[in-house]
């Protein structure tokens, strides 16, 4: 059973994740989709396995998330 700490660390990666899709999915550049497909697919990773990640694994994935958007 995934503790409810861990529980709400994963919904505050996934809210940052969705950011991340979001401003990959507002490109245009036609070039870029194929790259842009790939690293969907690859944060979409993050989110399922998740779970098997320590707490401080996930602060460290949320921290990058929150400074690599541009907001």
């Amino acid at each position: 059973m995934i503790s409810k700490q861990k529980r709400n660390l994963i919904n505050e990666l996934s809210f940052w994740i969705l950011q991340e899709i979001e401003k990959l999915n507002n490109n245009n550049d036609i070039k870029k989709h194929y790259n842009n497909k790939i690293h969907i697919k690859t944060l979409l990773n993050i989110i399922k396995s998740s779970k098997n990640y320590t707490n401080k694994q996930i602060k460290e994935l949320i921290t990058e998330l929150k400074y690599q958007l541009p907001f």
